[in-house]
């Protein structure tokens, strides 16, 4: 498994997706658990104001209004649906 081609694929994609992420994660062990109790990244891809149901206009810094939405889950759902259809077809549940 370790020498691959399958194994060089996944170590590559997981190197690939991981080149700009930096910054800590803040854990505390107890009893054989871990909890996360705090993260922190200067780039951070997340924002509290773009995300945020609560915030008017949170979004219009980014060119984005949550209606877009709306044609994006049309769009996908597309290619769920005749996924589900070509299994049902096939007798795969």
């Amino acid at each position: 498994f370790w020498s691959a081609p399958e194994m060089a694929l996944t170590r590559h994609s997981i190197n690939y997706s991981q080149r700009d992420v930096e910054g800590y994660v803040d854990i505390e062990l107890y009893k054989g658990n871990v909890i996360v109790v705090g993260r922190h990244s200067d780039r951070s891809l997340y924002n509290a104001d773009l995300a945020s149901m609560d915030i008017e206009g949170g979004g219009e810094a980014f060119d984005y209004n949550p209606a877009d939405s709306q044609g994006f889950i049309r769009i996908n759902s597309v290619r769920l649906k005749t996924y589900a259809a070509l299994r049902n077809a096939c007798g795969n549940l």
